[in-house]
């Protein structure tokens, strides 16, 4: 009543509220329309919540309606709907401080806002399982849920309703959806939808799902696998989860916790930012940057714990000169040979002395400590032999040897004895058979411990990996393979002793392997005795031949004994070789890899040809591991000398063509045939290298052997041959050609069809696991984590399933073809681009697109339609990339295939891809699309493409007689497919299994695929199809593909279904009326 107590009052309101200030549907109003500031809104809104909670409830709701309603009015919906719930979460969070003001309120607190908001929009949404059909109505519900669920994470119909918009076919929705489960209470539900969400077709909702999830031993497996996500925004959400969690650290597996770290040196500088926060929160919660080294995987992918420790060096200097003094610098006498208890500190010190400046490292670095380290490291090697731990440190050790500056003359000949020492007593490479020829097991024997001895030797002799070549650095070279070969030399002499006069003139490992040869046979005369008594003790046995039957049984017992013997001397003798071999040519090979010595002026290493590697690969039974390195071996000396070259050549060819003797083989469970593929894999790098190194010395017939004999491999063993003929290709591709246009090289123009349809490999995928609330849904694919068990235990790289494993390789290698064909048409000369059309005319001609059919497999009651490689995708990555007058090549190679297998061809979706590229048909097409209906085409299948094409003038009269028809351009049904088998039998009698790589023919499936069914009967109203382009039904539809499908109107679903008897419109015959009337 006393008007000076509320004047201040009155002072602090806006005059433009006038009457209506207590009103909150007008101020709702008029901070939406702009006329008044959210700033003075939110507390007037407040004061009348005080006032009257359920009149600003009701206006709220009010307003919720109206933007629902008006969803379509694009972002000033979507301000109106972000704007209403930025009041309720005002309400809700100043309701604790005010007090309700209304009579006959009992007094507490205010109720919520948002709660009965939220509720309200549920209503207007659907509620569950029912929604809007129109998408903005439904993005709009959809935001303001989100955004409400914050404020109420423990709504239960606010989650149901969550987890259907997360399913929603418009990805912005899902994105929206997926926030709002992010932020609501923790349950087994929205945890699951999060988990189906993290591989969601979207970035962003992938993005926001892997943000959302929170970690754990169940949802840890699934996060993990977006590391290799190909978006950068997933990624860096990623490591801003793992950054709010540092204590999920202890959840992380070795291998997992060493692919997280190397985030640190990722292509993207967003990720790289968001792994450092992450590293740095591990480092802070574990106590240093050794604990979380320590904790890493280093020993299993070398490669990857080198990529994470140099990220860590670079980011924690200080922590890594501390290393480097406690490892590398200078210490007392009595620890200067004392080692760490695991990789981490070696590896951490190296790669952060390796970050330092030149005089920072000299000044910190002591090489006589260091010299002192690696001698011991050396002898614990030799003490636990075997071991793959002491090993990687003194290999660690001897990388800092080969980076530290050594001036001192003292100091250089100790540096000089740890190499030979090294050479003499260091462990040899444990490179299996398997991966010699390929870049990862080159790159392995590199980084050996015999190869690191030959840099340090190297070193200390004056001579680097890269140096201009003179006179004076020829010299050292010379005098480098010297001593190496003396050292070699020295290796050897030991085992050569006094021998009795049958063993004069003969070497230690010839003796050895006529001694091994001599007990492989008599090991084989053993075990036929023991097949022959064994038989005999069966026979005497069924006989009831007691005493027989125990003769022959202490026989077996004396023969077993006498086998045992025998492969015990035997596996002894092949210890003793194999170990002095497999040294000899370690060294050999190293020298040969880092040597730039010129052979022809060093007598000394090219000695080691002539007399080591010659004799060595006559040798008689040769063990596997002995023969692969002879022949690298070998294969080095070619690359690096043209003479050695084409003398080796036959031999490198026999090589490679021995796969073809083999193909039958289980490569799995064969050791020869795995010796038989690396002794390839071998020769066909060698024969691609030195083609291309050589070219000049070899005859143009010998560098095209090369690529007849890669062209020519079995299809068990394709994969061995694919980057050698890639670079063949591109380096040599001109003779090809040249030599295409004389006369056709069929091996090669075959290598480049199915090299294509491997780039366009489709794997196979298991079917759409449905969510059910039981458990979450099953990961596919391969991936770093496996899903944990029941018991809680750190999550990790798990034991790849083979075939996974092969099916991985098969996909890495298809995007490396697909970068090879994309590059292909960008060569310099113009034989690119017809290579290109080369590959797909094999394809179309041989066979191959057999390949590509829809065939139907039956899983667990389900038909799923499966093909080796899509041929629309291939089809319309060459059309795009063939200039126009190249395109007709295709389009009549695939119009063939209509004409030769009608029944067929629409099932491998050839027709689909014409229909596609009809837009840039090349002149012509409509005469050779004519020229196969008339030849027997499906006029069905073509029909899409005869409605997207021009209607080709009618055919001129008959010519006068005496004058020849024009040519035609297709080839009748029965002379395609004589053509087709012409072709297949010539590749046959160049050494390729046709029949292995595609069948001659296919059974037609009685069913066809869904969508393909769906269009016939669509067609089946319409009656039966007539021949010729003009008569093609126009209302034809090509099997939609997914772009196809994205670009169509999405469907309105009707409440009620229509009656059969309700009167229908001719809209189309009015809409053609009204056409044809707005032409005239």
């Amino acid at each position: 009543s006393n008007p000076k107590k509320r004047a201040p009052r009155s002072r602090g309101r806006d005059p433009a509220m006038g009457k209506d200030e207590m009103n909150p549907s007008e101020v709702l109003e008029k901070c939406i329309a702009g006329e008044v500031p959210e700033g003075n809104a939110l507390p007037q809104l407040l004061h009348i919540y005080c006032e009257d909670s359920r009149a600003v409830v009701q206006a709220l709701c009010h307003k919720a309606t109206s933007v629902l309603q008006q969803s379509d009015a694009g972002q000033a919906a979507v301000r109106a709907g972000a704007f209403l719930v930025n009041v309720a979460s005002f309400l809700d969070k100043h309701r604790e401080d005010e007090k309700p003001r209304k009579k006959g309120r009992a007094s507490g607190s205010l109720p919520e806002a948002s709660k009965p908001l939220l509720e309200h929009i549920l209503f207007l949404t659907g509620g569950k399982n029912r929604g809007p059909r129109d998408k903005a109505t439904r993005a709009q519900g959809c935001t303001m849920l989100a955004s409400l669920a914050l404020q109420v994470p423990e709504h239960a119909g606010a989650q149901d309703k969550l987890l259907e918009f997360s399913l929603d076919k418009v990805p912005s929705i899902r994105e929206k959806a997926v926030r709002g489960l992010a932020g609501l209470m923790p349950s087994q539900l929205a945890e699951m939808a999060l988990l189906a969400r993290t591989s969601d077709p979207c970035t962003a909702v992938r993005a926001s799902a892997v943000r959302g999830l929170r970690i754990s031993v169940t949802s840890v497996a699934t996060i993990l696998g977006r590391i290799d996500d190909i978006e950068a925004c997933v990624r860096s959400q990623l490591f801003l989860r793992l950054s709010e969690q540092p204590s999920a650290v202890d959840v992380h597996g070795p291998a997992a916790l060493t692919r997280l770290v190397a985030g640190l040196s990722d292509r993207t500088s967003s990720v790289r930012t968001a792994a450092g926060q992450a590293v740095d929160a591990w480092c802070q919660h574990l106590g240093g940057v050794l604990v979380l080294l320590d904790r890493c995987d280093l020993l299993s992918d070398e490669a990857l714990g080198e990529t994470a420790a140099a990220a860590l060096g670079s980011r924690f200097p200080e922590e890594g000169l501390k290393v480097v003094k406690r490892w590398l610098g200078s210490c007392k006498a009595k620890d200067a040979k004392t080692l760490p208890d695991g990789p981490g500190p070696v590896l951490f010190a190296r790669m952060a002395l390796a970050a330092m400046t030149e005089a920072t490292r000299e000044e910190v670095l002591d090489v006589a400590v260091l010299v002192q380290r690696a001698e011991a490291a050396l002898e614990a090697c030799e003490k636990a032999s075997g071991s793959a731990w002491q090993d990687y440190l003194l290999r660690q050790l001897l990388h800092v040897v080969a980076l530290a500056d050594i001036a001192d003359e003292g100091l250089r000949r100790n540096v000089e004895k740890l190499a030979e020492a090294v050479l003499f007593r260091g462990p040899l490479s444990k490179t299996p058979v398997k991966d010699f020829g390929t870049t990862d097991g080159t790159c392995r024997m590199a980084q050996s411990a015999i190869d690191l001895g030959i840099v340090i030797l190297r070193k200390v002799s004056g001579l680097v990996r890269f140096q201009v070549q003179t006179v004076k650095t020829q010299a050292l070279e010379a005098r480098c393979s010297t001593r190496v070969v003396l050292l070699v030399s020295e290796i050897c002499q030991p085992f050569e002793t006094a021998e009795d006069d049958e063993g004069e003139g003969q070497s230690f490992t010839t003796r050895l392997s006529l001694q091994i040869q001599e007990l492989n046979q008599q090991i084989e005369s053993a075990q036929k005795t023991k097949d022959n008594i064994d038989a005999a003790k069966t026979k005497a046995a069924a006989a009831e031949e007691y005493i027989q039957a125990q003769k022959l049984k202490d026989q077996a017992r004396k023969n077993d004994k006498d086998l045992a013997t025998l492969q015990a001397e035997r596996d002894r003798l092949l210890q003793k070789r194999d170990t002095v071999c497999l040294r000899v040519l370690s060294i050999v090979s190293a020298l040969l890899r880092w040597s730039n010595s010129d052979l022809r002026k060093d007598p000394a290493l090219m000695g080691t040809l002539h007399q080591i590697l010659l004799p060595m690969v006559s040798l008689p039974a040769l063990s596997k591991a002995v023969e692969v390195s002879v022949v690298y071996a070998i294969c080095l000396f070619s690359v690096r000398d043209g003479e050695v070259a084409k003398a080796h050549w036959s031999l490198m060819l026999t090589l490679l063509r021995g796969l073809q003797e083999v193909e039958g083989a289980d490569g799995e469970a064969s050791v020869n045939l795995q010796c038989d593929r690396a002794r390839a894999a071998v020769a066909a790098r060698a024969l691609a290298d030195c083609a291309r190194i050589h070219g000049g010395l070899l005859d143009r017939d010998e560098v095209l052997s090369a690529a007849s004999a890669l062209a020519a491999v079995p299809f068990s063993s394709r994969q061995v041959v694919i980057e050698p003929l890639c670079g063949w290709l591109l380096s040599l591709g001109h003779i090809f050609f040249e030599e295409h246009l004389k006369e056709p090289v069929l091996e090669v123009q075959w290598a480049l069809g199915w090299m294509l349809v491997e780039a366009f490999k489709q794997r196979r995928r298991d079917p759409e696991e449905v969510e059910r609330p039981k458990e979450p849904p099953k990961k596919r694919g391969l991936s770093w984590v496996t899903r944990p068990a029941n018991k809680q235990k750190p999550v990790d790289v798990p034991e790849v399933n083979p075939r996974e494993q092969e099916d991985a390789e098969a996909i890495a290698m298809a995007s490396r073809l697909t970068q090879f064909f994309a590059l292909l048409p960008k060569l310099p000369g113009k034989h690119g681009a017809p290579m290109l059309s080369l590959a797909l005319e094999s394809v179309a001609e041989s066979g191959l697109w057999r390949r590509g059919v829809l065939l139907p497999h039956n899983e667990d009651g389900q038909t799923r339609w499966l093909r080796n490689f899509s041929w629309p995708e291939l089809f319309n990555f060459v059309h795009e990339r063939l200039p126009t007058e190249m395109r007709f090549r295709l389009w009549r190679c695939s119009l063939q295939i209509c004409v030769s297998s009608p029944e067929l061809a629409p099932l491998a979706e050839i027709p689909f891809a014409l229909a596609s590229a009809a837009a840039e048909a090349p002149p012509g097409a409509p005469e050779l699309l004519q020229e196969a209906l008339d030849l027997g085409a499906d006029p069905e299948a073509l029909g899409p493409l005869c409605s997207r094409l021009p209607v080709p003038p009618k055919a001129k009269k008959a010519p006068a007689l005496g004058v020849p028809p024009e040519p035609k351009l297709l080839l009748a049904p029965a002379d395609g497919v004589n053509a087709e088998n012409e072709r297949r039998a010539e590749l046959a009698c160049l050494g390729i299994n046709i029949e292995v790589w595609a069948p001659s023919d296919l059974e037609v499936p009685k069913t066809v695929p869904l969508h393909h069914r769906m269009r016939c009967a669509q067609k089946a109203k319409k009656g039966p199809p007539q021949k010729g382009i003009e008569n093609c039904d126009s209302g034809n539809s090509a099997p939609p593909s997914e772009d196809l499908k994205a670009a169509q109107p999405e469907p309105k679903r009707r409440r009620f279904k229509q009656a059969e008897d309700a009167p229908r419109l001719p809209l189309q015959e009015i809409r053609q009326a009204s056409r044809k009337s707005a032409e005239v």
